[in-house]
């Protein structure tokens, strides 16, 4: 199972963060329904921190993938052209 997971995905420790964000969140929603108010804030923001984390990852790891890619596209266009 985790051979599968760390093929499929370009980097499958980024995608990790989201189950603990999700186990965060549950948490937060368990503080604020307890009345623990500053505990529920905290660990809102730090799930916001997670996914904000996370999101920044795929954005530098698919545009470093894909700009490899237009990049030696471009280098093998040009090579033909000499």
């Amino acid at each position: 199972m985790i051979d599968v997971y760390m093929e499929t995905f370009e980097h499958p420790y980024l995608l990790a963060l989201v189950p603990i964000a999700c186990v965060l969140f549950t948490f937060a929603v368990v503080a604020s329904v307890l009345g623990a108010n500053t505990w529920a804030g905290f660990l809102a923001l730090y799930t916001m921190a997670v996914l904000i984390i996370c999101v920044i990852g795929h954005v530098a790891v698919y545009t470093i993938a894909y700009s490899t890619e237009v990049l030696r596209q471009w280098r093998i266009r040009r090579s033909k052209l000499e």
